[in-house]
Parts: C-alpha cells; structure tokens; sequence
C-alpha cells in the first residue's frame, strides 16, 4: 500500500498543503494578512520544492509582493 503510486500522491499533496500552510502562518505574523491574489497565486503553487524555498526565504523579504517575486 505505501508503494502505490496514489498513496504517494495523497502523502505529496499533504506536504504541500502544510506548507502552503506554514508560509501564511509565518507570513500573517511578519506581513499581515495576504490579499486575494497573494493567496490565489499561493495557492496555485503546486510545487513542494517552491514552497519550502518559500519558506525559508520568509526571513530575507519585507511583503508578500517580494517573497513571490522570488
């Protein structure tokens, strides 16, 4: 069962909803809440890699704006 390639897919899609997750979280305290298209364009980022480079980079950025110019 852990090897399927839908049980994989399912554990792949959590990872990047939390970290979708994590960056607003982290990003509300630093920036205030996102927009509608700072979530939207959040949101579309589908890429687990993206997100977590993201994250990191919370801490080197000053908005929403330069955090997704990125």
């Amino acid at each position: 069962m852990r090897e399927s390639v839908t049980y994989m897919a399912i554990l792949d899609e959590g990872r990047v909803e939390e970290a979708r997750k994590i960056i607003l979280r982290q990003g509300r305290k630093l920036f205030g809440p996102p927009d509608e298209s700072t979530t939207a364009a959040l949101t579309a980022i589908e890429d687990l890699e993206r997100l977590e480079l993201l994250s990191e980079q919370l801490l080197d950025v000053k908005n929403w704006q330069e955090l997704l110019a990125r």
